[in-house]
């Protein structure tokens, strides 16, 4: 049976091949329909990268800094949006700005979480909690269960010189992770 409804970044594609005959466009599909869909669209030499996947929305990129393996500088969470604000990128030749690096009082708060429930959950005192967000220099292991508690996954990269960005792996130690009795540094 041949599926006859577009997925929203096909028809994305559809509405930007309207308005942009000048543009190359671009698909490109994952192997797995359930994957990443990445929309390419290049117009006089400004390239707006668009990515998509079934139920976390749209992610846009144009920047000249972006590194490969980068995630998105903005997302919207639907077809409309994203159908404007990459129009309007093509047409002023604008770029995309990445999030804000934040605090880590400030990424507790936006999940929702006070120092005393986080506390809770990593068997500390709330006080603890503040001189962790405090820190300048805190331990990985730490920084690993904070945001594991706060429903994340660290992510370590390193941005070489030739402009390669590759994940870094920090080998865990499963006994001590947040909810088995952990003590973090």
């Amino acid at each position: 049976m041949t599926r006859t409804t577009l997925l929203p970044i096909e028809s994305l594609q559809r509405q930007l091949r309207r308005r942009f005959s000048d543009a190359t466009i671009e698909l490109d599909r994952p192997k797995k329909r359930s994957g990443i869909w990445y929309l390419d669209i290049t117009r006089a030499a400004h390239l707006v990268i668009i990515q998509w996947q079934e139920g976390k929305g749209f992610g846009i990129t144009s920047s000249s800094e972006h590194a490969y393996g980068d995630g998105a500088d903005e997302v919207y969470p639907d077809e409309e949006a994203t159908y404007c604000r990459t129009v309007s990128l093509l047409l002023s030749g604008a770029y995309t700005s990445p999030p804000a690096p934040l605090r880590l009082s400030e990424l507790r708060k936006a999940q929702g979480i006070s120092q005393t429930e986080l506390a809770v959950i990593l068997n500390k005192q709330q006080g603890e909690i503040s001189k962790i967000e405090r820190r300048q220099d805190v331990k990985l292991s730490t920084l690993r269960d904070y945001i594991s508690s706060i429903g994340g996954t660290l992510q370590v990269l390193a941005r070489m010189s030739d402009g390669k960005v590759r994940a870094i792996e920090i080998e865990v130690d499963k006994k001590k992770l947040p909810g088995k009795n952990a003590v973090a540094g």
